[in-house]
């Protein structure tokens, strides 16, 4: 899950997601998940996310 009113766009979790399922919006300028059963779950994103936007369930 991302929320997208914290999320900046700065595209950190975008470079570090092995799978390549994360990107930034080019409308919104926020990041989106492609296919989240793709996701490893290793939370990688979650951890680098400078303001807490994104979220594993």
């Amino acid at each position: 899950m991302i929320n997208e009113e914290r999320c900046i766009g700065c595209g950190a979790c975008v470079s570090l997601c092995p799978k390549k399922i994360l990107y930034i919006d080019t409308k919104g300028g926020k990041c989106k998940v492609a296919d989240e059963s793709k996701c490893d779950r290793l939370r990688g994103c979650v951890k680098i996310c400078p303001v807490q936007a994104m979220k594993i369930a």
